[in-house]
Order: structure tokens, then sequence, then C-alpha cells
């Protein structure tokens, strides 16, 4: 597939993320955490925004490999002090907003607030025109996230083999792949229209073999009733 593909799908789907909160909920962690850095790190390239980073651990802190122009908070309950700095700089332009796993948040803490100081910045990160961009486990067992957090993201996306697959509204599934430090994405449907175009493709003696295989395997259907 051109180059050309990729730039086109990966344009598309930035403009899906554009503006909205975004969560991912995902199977593999680690596959996921990479491929929603990349996802951000893209965002920031271009759109030429700076990056809030919300972190539940200390350790989370530093920018990683985004640009300079990017602020960490460190959230312990410091609710009200972190959404006043927050608010102030999302009052003075367009920011990307990125959350740490939400999984972090078990039910067997004080985990409300939490996802109290969480929707607030939702609703304020899209007043003020920002992106935000949150990951969660498929299986996170927190009911406060399930119920209270997770439907008012406006765009929630499932991430399994290898596709981003959206689960709301009309948007086509597109496959991930990550080299390097480059991320490419095509859509699903190529593959089944690639290989349709390889069955036009074939010469007379291998449309004879592949209709003799497609026979074969029908009778053994009709057999096995």
């Amino acid at each position: 597939m051109s180059n050309s593909t990729h730039e086109r799908t990966l344009i598309d789907f930035l403009a899906v993320l554009r503006g909205k909160s975004s969560v991912f909920c995902y199977k593999d962690y680690l596959q996921t955490a990479e491929l929603v850095t990349k996802i951000a790190q893209e965002i920031e390239k271009e759109d030429k925004i700076p990056v809030i980073r919300i972190c539940w651990n200390e350790n989370e802190m530093d920018s990683g490999n985004f640009s300079g122009n990017t602020s960490s908070f460190y959230i312990f309950r410091n609710f009200t002090t972190a959404l006043i700095k927050i608010e102030k700089m999302l009052s003075q332009g367009k920011h990307l907003i990125i959350v740490s796993d939400i999984s972090y948040l078990e039910k067997d803490q004080n985990s409300r607030p939490y996802i109290r100081f969480l929707s607030i910045l939702l609703r304020k990160s899209e007043e003020y025109g920002s992106a935000m961009i949150a990951m969660v486990g498929e299986k996170c067992s927190n009911p406060l996230v399930k119920a209270e957090l997770i439907p008012y993201f406006k765009n929630e996306f499932l991430l399994a083999e290898g596709k981003i697959i959206k689960n709301r509204e009309e948007f086509p599934d597109v496959k991930y792949t990550i080299k390097g430090d480059n991320l490419y994405l095509k859509p699903s449907m190529q593959d089944d229209v690639n290989k349709i175009k390889e069955i036009f493709s074939l010469t007379p003696e291998e449309k004879k073999e592949l209709d003799r295989i497609v026979g074969e395997s029908l009778e053994e259907y009709r057999t096995s009733l």
C-alpha cells in the first residue's frame, strides 16, 4: 500500500479525535500504551499544540517522548488545585490532554473523587476545544469508571487483533502497525479489496484450480448435512 494511503487514513483518523475526548479500551496494555503515545505524538506534531499529562504515579511525571512544551500533573487528592491550573491553561489556547491508564483507579480505592475530577476535566477540555485521550482495560472492574466516566467520552474505541474499532457512529475499522518510531494506519477493508484483486488477476489455470477447491468444499458441506 502506498504511503499516501497511510497518510490519508492517519489524517482522517486524527480528524475524528481533534477537539474531542477519546478513550481506547484495550486487552494488551503494553501494545495500547505504545499506540496511544504514537497517536498523541501525531496530534502534537500536526496541530503544534502543548501537551498536558494527567498522571496517577509520580514516576510518570517526565515528559517522555513529547516535546518540551509539556506539563505533567500528578493527581493525588489535589483535585481542585489541579483543575484550576489546567483550566487556566486551557483558557489560553488548545491543548492535548493525555490521561494515564484509568484502570489504575481500582474499585477498592476511594476512586470517586478521581472519577469526579476526570468528569469535570472531560467537560472543560471540550468546552475549550481541546482534545483528550485516555485508555482503560477492557476488564476494568471499577463500576464507577464504566457507569460515570466511559459513556461520556465522545469517541470510544476498542483495540483488538491489530484493529482500531469505533464503538459509536459509523467509522471504518482501521488496522495499525508500529514500525520503529512510525505509526501506520490503513482501512481494514483494504485487505479484503486486495484479496478480490488477487482473485481477478489469476490466470485461467489458477481460476480453474480455485473453482475446483471451492466445489470440493461445497460438496463436503452438502454430504455432512
